[in-house]
């Protein structure tokens, strides 16, 4: 893969975000101007997505056709493994009233993977496709828990650390204590760490020999007492997860 094909897809992909977010239909200039690349380069995209299809033109506007949502809704419809996993949030949703999210690492950062939100006024908000910082999330220190000491340590040295809130773990050998006494009773809590209001407990999921993370959002006044009995509803989620899916064999995990 060249590097042109690579700018080319994080084109495509901004063309895609940049109409997203305005929700109307815009001109070359405007398109171009929005998201910073050449007239030239910006009418090369756009041609080619409106001869597949993918965006039509109206009095000199571009906008996107729906065969973005089309072939969209089949990918997500033949999900082998969200949507095996779908019923679980939502039940785990109901049953605690608290956002569920289904993660996995991608990199130095934490991608959600499906979301369930309760039909509360008041709750945690998060979004398919959203990143989260590894060591600054109860899902990203579920994730590196799971991994085996020696990578766990490779990539945690790696991270940058940023810092979100005053809760925020400021060294490495702070993270890496704090993600070895929490994997050693199965699940990790986050307390203000990244937002200053907000907690989230995770608990890691093997599946498929993939590391995933069952999630729970949750405002922090509400929850923060409810931490360890979420962390262990999670954890028995977690199990009956992996011996449903991945068979008796499998379910021993996490310890």
């Amino acid at each position: 893969m060249s590097t042109n094909d690579v700018k080319s897809a994080r084109r495509v992909l901004d063309i895609l975000q940049f109409f997203a977010t305005t929700q109307a239909p815009a001109t070359l200039s405007q398109i171009s101007a929005g998201l910073g690349i050449p007239k030239s380069s910006c009418l090369a995209l756009l041609d080619t997505l409106e001869g597949d299809g993918y965006a039509h033109q109206t009095a000199g506007r571009y906008y996107l056709t729906r065969r973005w949502l089309n072939e969209a809704r089949i990918v997500a419809e033949h999900d082998q493994l969200t949507t095996r996993i779908r019923p679980t949030l939502e039940a785990l949703r109901d049953e605690l009233g608290e956002t569920l999210i289904l993660a996995q690492r991608s990199g130095d950062h934490v991608v959600y993977l499906d979301v369930a939100e309760p039909d509360r006024i008041v709750r945690f908000t998060a979004r398919v496709g959203q990143l989260k910082p590894l060591h600054a999330s109860a899902s990203g220190r579920a994730l590196l828990g799971a991994m085996a000491p020696a990578d766990r340590e490779a990539l945690a040295a790696r991270l940058s650390l940023d810092r979100y809130t005053s809760q925020t773990v400021k060294t490495h050998k702070q993270l890496l204590r704090v993600i070895e006494a929490e994997a050693g009773r199965g699940w990790h809590v986050n307390l203000a760490e990244h937002q200053a209001d907000t907690l989230s407990v995770a608990a890691p999921l093997v599946l498929y020999g993939t590391v995933l993370a069952l999630v729970v959002g949750a405002p922090l006044d509400r929850s923060a007492a409810k931490a360890d009995l979420i962390g262990q509803t999670l954890l028995a989620a977690s199990r009956q997860l992996t011996q449903r899916i991945d068979g008796p064999a499998a379910a021993a995990f996490p310890k």
